[in-house]
């Protein structure tokens, strides 16, 4: 508080705190800050969901105004809960119909929460009516699918007799795709938040002339974003597919099926994330940058293709 009165923060204390006649769920005691020649209310708020932090601050700026001191600044000592801070923000930028899955953080938290606990809990994720997660991050499952599978496979042929002379290959085969599986979980997750941003940008304001330059360039900097995310799961997947080949030509042969499901989960991650890469580029402006990415999708796209014929031959023969 603006002020170096003690008297007035202990006043404002006073009558904000429950003991003293205020609000319900609130402690709070005046204190002398000499250092910087203000006075300060210090405040525990027992239940912020009964008494919200926004309703103590309004209270404590109608008291000060008073004696004509003003607020000078706030601080929280500690953890908040995020959910105090979502009340504030809700009250001060007079929101409607705000609801807490519309913060990205909180989204991207069930995604990985998902991810986590299981597949149903992922699917149901992806049924919800909400734009994520979507086909991007979809694409990038199967892609760490694929993986999986040529992980499998490699394990189940590693330490077999029949299969020594491939095993040290094997080793490596699981070693890249372990790695790689990691990498695509977590493009799972950046693919949605990608697209968030693409979103939140297109609600900026435009009244002005700078505000419609700064929106724009915004969107352009979010939908470049958007595009090359779901090309990095292209690049990744095709590292996979490569890794199906290996599995399906020298793995354990009983596990045949399983290299040829994941060649096919493969080639799906890259032909679904190549969806999301095109519809992206058809917004954006920059020549360059859509020219340098069609160049890489192209030549992702082609070397799949005679991969994964390659790889459904070697499959289909030795069925």
């Amino acid at each position: 508080m603006g002020t170096k009165d003690v008297r007035v923060a202990k006043r404002v204390a006073k009558a904000i705190r429950f003991g003293g006649g205020g609000l319900r769920y609130v402690k709070a005691l005046g204190f002398d800050i000499q250092e910087r020649g203000i006075v300060q209310v210090s405040m525990n708020l027992v239940n912020y969901s009964k008494t919200p932090v926004f309703r103590v601050f309004e209270m404590i700026k109608s008291e000060a105004n008073r004696y004509g001191v003003p607020i000078v600044s706030s601080e929280i000592v500690g953890l908040t809960p995020m959910n105090a801070m979502i009340d504030v923000a809700d009250f001060y930028l007079q929101l409607e119909n705000f609801k807490n899955d519309q913060i990205l953080e909180n989204k991207l938290m069930h995604i990985a929460s998902a991810q986590k606990h299981g597949l149903a809990d992922f699917l149901d994720e992806v049924a919800a009516p909400k734009a994520v997660p979507g086909g991007g991050s979809v694409s990038a499952t199967a892609g760490a699918l694929s993986s999986a599978l040529s992980s499998m496979v490699s394990g189940l042929t590693i330490g077999k007799k029949k299969y020594q002379e491939v095993e040290e290959e094997m080793k490596e085969v699981l070693g890249k795709s372990e790695g790689l599986r990691k990498e695509l979980k977590e493009l799972v997750i950046r693919d949605a938040e990608s697209y968030q941003k693409v979103v939140d940008s297109r609600k900026l304001t435009k009244n002005t002339d700078i505000e419609m330059k700064r929106r724009e360039r915004a969107i352009q900097d979010a939908t470049k974003q958007a595009a090359s995310v779901p090309l990095e799961v292209m690049e990744k997947a095709f590292e996979v597919l490569k890794l199906a080949k290996i599995v399906a030509e020298k793995g354990n042969v009983n596990t045949v099926s399983d290299a040829g499901v994941a060649a096919l989960l493969a080639k799906a991650a890259i032909e679904g994330a190549g969806y999301n890469v095109k519809i992206n580029l058809s917004s954006i402006s920059d020549q360059d940058f859509v020219n340098q990415t069609k160049e890489r999708f192209d030549r992702i796209t082609a070397e799949s293709v005679s991969f994964a014929e390659g790889i459904k031959k070697t499959v289909e023969e030795k069925l």
